[in-house]
């Protein structure tokens, strides 16, 4: 994974303002334990990570009508090349992964 993707940079008024919610919103599921952003004092940095989880957080949330501890449920749980531990070549044959890799880009 490139590692400007997990480089926290975004304020919270920018990440906000990229995923299309206010501020409280990131505020409310940081403090309901659905993203965890990098705090340099008292600001909240978000990476390129962050926001393709916030994006899943509100698309879970808005779209399939889940509520926190639904999308808490999901977002938690592993994805099946994570448990079988399959090999990048074998998990671009998946149509699971290659819907999953779609939905990233």
């Amino acid at each position: 994974m490139e590692e400007s993707y997990k480089e926290p940079v975004y304020q919270i008024g920018i990440a906000a303002k990229l995923i299309e919610v206010c501020p409280a919103t990131l505020r409310i599921w940081e403090k309901k334990n659905l993203i965890k952003p990098t705090r340099l004092g008292k600001n909240r940095f978000y990476s390129k990570c962050d926001l393709d989880r916030l994006r899943r957080i509100k698309k879970l949330i808005q779209k399939e009508g889940l509520n926190i501890e639904g999308a808490k449920k999901v977002l938690g749980q592993d994805l099946c090349w994570q448990i079988k531990k399959c090999p990048p070549q074998e998990r671009d044959k998946c149509s699971v992964y290659k819907q999953e890799k779609k939905k990233k880009e």
